[in-house]
């Protein structure tokens, strides 16, 4: 509700009553979580609370002003409340709220207030049970004292978001056969010219001995140039710590100068990197009481409470790239402070202390050497700074061969300035600094200076002697993303002149209508002719979709583009206008102009990227000649699940992924008899996706990284029946390259189980709040119930086998009280098994 509709729904509150608060004494809930006998007013079917007793339990900050006003901070958002019962007015924000006779009553020491008017000021739901004499807040999960109640258990399970449900899960390491699975790469370029202009790659994966051997044929100028072939095995080993990777045949040269090669690399660093690299740490101070956490996407990644000084300190986790975090404070009465910092990780960051190498050596791919090497070392000096050495060796035939030893360091200061230096012998010497305080403000700047008198030079540009680079981006409001400016500058210096250019442009959105504008100017200094110096301006707009055009209009897109040089006329300009047709099919045309040409080309464009293939097919006309092509992809992967073929629109090659079947296992003996039926439309999720069966119960997923394990997990959510129950929470499967691995998953017929807790002899009746531990014997699974008010527990879709019932310990140390462990067995049964009338006493 809006604070609008607030005020009004206060104004036109229920009048006066005919009759005076009535007196009484309740018991003031707020959930389960706090309660009191209190002193209230009853005034209808409403009633009065005390406000400073409520403050108290709920842990809302309270302070008594002149003529008896109470004020306190309603969080989230810090809004003061002010309550003047002399003068009926509540004052909440900037708003002036007028009460009723009966909503508010002054009494010597306290104010009492309506429920009716506190749930609409604090979005709460009373219960008020005169019979019962019971005021109770159905669901105080908003109040302070319950969010400090949820930090706490977070604090003490010391893990975030961890489920009690937890039980051992089923890992499948990586297979290595010797000859497995089968995917085919293919992409064919077809233009109107002639076949002579045919472009073509075929790429067959296998799974040879646990790694991806490709073999296949690439062409780029259709019959007339021989086909080039294209061979290797790349082998991950990834416990190992000193060889993790291997390829053999066809790849690229190790170092931060990739180049094609045909030999070996060997590396000791990870396949797939871990996504956190390591902790940051954070400390500030704050007041008494304080916690505070951190969240990163949502994700809560850190807390901790202030010391006996309002002190606090704790490391943060954080990954390769961007770090954005944010911090929130929760003080002892509910005050809520929200702050955020970013911490910027380079993508060839190492962890603290850890060394890893990498060696590449074969023949070059290329007409300009005949054989490469390199060797490259790398140590974490810390999770901030990265030292690097190496050598890039090269051997020609007809000029000098090359060395190039080089050395580095990278790292950061602070969480805002980032620094990189690099000296390679007879090619560069590179330095660059990058101030990034936020995401909404960036600087960056790159210096070069080339070596000068090697001859052909194969890691610089040729004449190139010196560069210099500075990029700047500012977000002046970070709430509006799609605003922004941008600027950069660039010098190059050269045995032949210089060239300055710079760039400043911007971006602004406005009803679905972004518009980039931007300047940008040239200049070219030659030491054999005059400098000269253009300008051009320039605006970029794209339209995206308007859904109140109607379900047509409202679907098409459009993008311009316009540049003008000052004094000479417009340079160039573009029109383009798409649509979808159907899901993954789209089609796009437009004109486009530049000066010098002879008019206007049209373009056509028609795009499908389809889950089984993606094909373009594109037509332009203009300068007198009408051109065309056709370019198709995708993949083929066999599948054993259904002894087929599979097709994809993406790359197949060293990707991998997981099939199989899910069924019903009545017997529960882990296999699927003759008879279990497959179970359709159920969700598995593999990894970040997911896959639903088909009428048999079969499920795939493709598109997996290869060597890093990946989690398997049946929706329950999905299952016909709710006391069905999966044969385990959770696998972790370690797919193999260029194949699927097969994972059946297994649902159990559960059971549910129902009982009460009430004391032993010698105390009568039952216990209502006792946490409850049902574990299941064999697979260590627990589930964690609470009791009813009445004592009753009641838990479904328990998984076949034997089960122990005890109490939670911290609850029976509450209580001074023990337990004796129940034991009860949950038989395999197609229809499910019920158990009632389990007894637990306490004693």
């Amino acid at each position: 509700m809006n604070r609008l509709g607030l005020l009004l729904a206060l104004v036109l509150a229920p009048g006066l009553q005919a009759q005076a608060p009535e007196r009484v004494l309740v018991e003031l809930q707020l959930g389960r979580i706090a309660s009191r006998t209190v002193e209230a007013y009853r005034a209808g079917e409403d009633a009065l609370v005390p406000l400073g007793v409520f403050f108290e339990l709920a842990e809302l900050r309270a302070t008594r002003g002149a003529n008896g006003a109470l004020e306190a901070i309603v969080q989230p958002g810090n809004v003061p409340l002010r309550i003047e019962p002399a003068s009926q007015i509540i004052r909440f924000g900037k708003e002036r709220i007028p009460l009723g006779r009966d909503e508010v009553f002054a009494a010597p020491g306290e104010t009492y207030l309506s429920t009716a008017v506190l749930g609409r000021l604090l979005r709460l739901d009373w219960a008020v049970s005169w019979a019962d004499l019971q005021v109770t807040v159905i669901d105080p999960d908003q109040l302070p004292i319950a969010r400090r109640i949820r930090r706490e258990a977070m604090l003490g399970a010391r893990l975030p978001g961890a489920s009690v449900n937890s039980f051992a899960a089923l890992r499948l390491g990586l297979e290595r056969p010797r000859v497995n699975g089968m995917v085919l790469d293919y992409s064919l370029l077809t233009p109107t010219t002639g076949i002579d202009g045919a472009a073509y790659s075929t790429l067959l994966g296998l799974d040879v001995f646990g790694g991806s051997f490709a073999l296949g044929l690439t062409s780029q100028n259709g019959p007339s140039e021989a086909p080039r072939t294209e061979a290797s095995w790349n082998g991950v080993w990834r416990e190992n710590r000193w060889v993790s990777q291997m390829r053999v045949g066809d790849g690229f040269a190790t170092g931060p100068r990739g180049r094609s090669l045909r030999g070996f690399s060997v590396s000791n660093s990870p396949f797939a990197r871990p996504s956190v690299l390591g902790n940051v740490p954070f400390a500030g101070e704050l007041g008494a009481g304080w916690t505070i956490e951190a969240y990163r996407g949502g994700r809560i990644v850190g807390f901790d409470s202030v010391n006996a000084l309002g002190q606090f300190s704790f490391d943060v986790p954080v990954q390769y790239g961007e770090n954005p975090v944010d911090f929130v404070a929760y003080g002892p009465f509910g005050e809520i402070r929200e702050f955020n910092r970013t911490y910027r990780v380079r993508s060839d960051g190492l962890p603290a202390r850890s060394f890893e190498y990498a060696a590449s050596a074969g023949e070059c791919r290329t007409d300009r050497c005949g054989a490469t090497a390199n060797l490259d070392l790398r140590y974490g000096l810390s999770n901030r700074w990265v030292a690097r050495a190496g050598m890039d060796q090269f051997w020609r035939d007809s000029l000098d061969n090359l060395s190039h030893p080089y050395v580095g360091v990278a790292g950061s200061i602070g969480n805002a300035l980032s620094l990189e230096t690099e000296l390679v012998a007879d090619a560069v010497l590179r330095g660059a600094v990058r101030f990034e305080p936020t995401i909404n403000l960036q600087l960056q700047a790159e210096m070069f200076r080339f070596a000068r008198g090697v001859a052909d030079p194969l890691l610089t540009p040729i004449g190139r002697e010196r560069q210099f680079t500075l990029n700047a981006f500012f977000r002046p409001v970070p709430q509006f993303g799609a605003t922004y400016l941008e600027a950069g500058l660039d010098r190059i210096a050269g045995s032949g002149g210089e060239i300055t250019s710079g760039r400043l442009g911007g971006s602004t959105q406005v009803a679905g209508v972004r518009l980039l504008p931007a300047v940008r100017f040239q200049r070219i200094s030659s030491l054999a002719a005059q400098a000269t110096t253009q300008t051009f301006l320039s605006l970029n707009t794209f339209v995206l979709p308007q859904p109140s055009l109607g379900p047509t209009l409202g679907l098409f897109t459009a993008r311009t583009s316009l540049e003008i040089e000052p004094g000479v006329g417009a340079s160039s300009a573009s029109g383009y206008l798409g649509v979808p047709l159907l899901r993954g099919l789209r089609a796009e045309t437009g004109l486009s102009w530049y000066r010098g040409g002879r008019g206007a080309t049209f373009s056509f464009m028609l795009a499908a990227e389809l889950p089984t293939v993606r094909s373009y097919t594109t037509v332009t006309a203009g300068n007198g000649q009408t051109l065309g092509s056709q370019y198709v992809s995708g993949s083929a992967i066999y599948n054993p699940s259904r002894s087929g073929v599979d097709f994809s629109g993406t790359a197949a090659l060293e990707r991998g992924g997981v099939t199989g079947k899910v069924y019903l296992d009545e017997n529960s003996n882990g296999r699927q008899d003759p008879g279990e039926p497959g179970l359709p439309e159920v969700r598995v999720i593999v990894g970040p996706t997911f896959s639903f069966t088909d009428s048999n119960g079969v499920y795939r997923v493709w598109d997996i990284l290869p060597y890093e394990p990946t989690s398997v997990m049946v929706d329950s959510t999905t299952l016909a029946s709710p006391l069905w129950v999966p044969a385990f929470g959770m696998a972790s499967v370690e797919p193999s390259p260029n194949r699927y691995r097969r994972l059946d998953l297994a649902v159990l017929p559960g059971g549910v189980a129902e009982g009460t807790v009430s004391w032993g002899a010698g105390r009568a009746g039952a216990v209502g709040g006792v946490t409850l531990v049902f574990k299941h014997v064999e697979s260590g699974e627990q589930r964690v119930v609470t009791t009813f008010s009445d004592g009753s527990f009641y838990v479904m879709g328990l998984r076949p086998g034997s089960w122990e019932l005890g109490a939670d310990s911290r609850c029976l140390e509450t209580l001074g009280a023990t337990v004796e462990m129940q034991r009860f067995v949950i038989a395999a049964s197609a229809e499910g098994t019920a158990l009632e009338g389990l007894k637990v006493e306490l004693r």
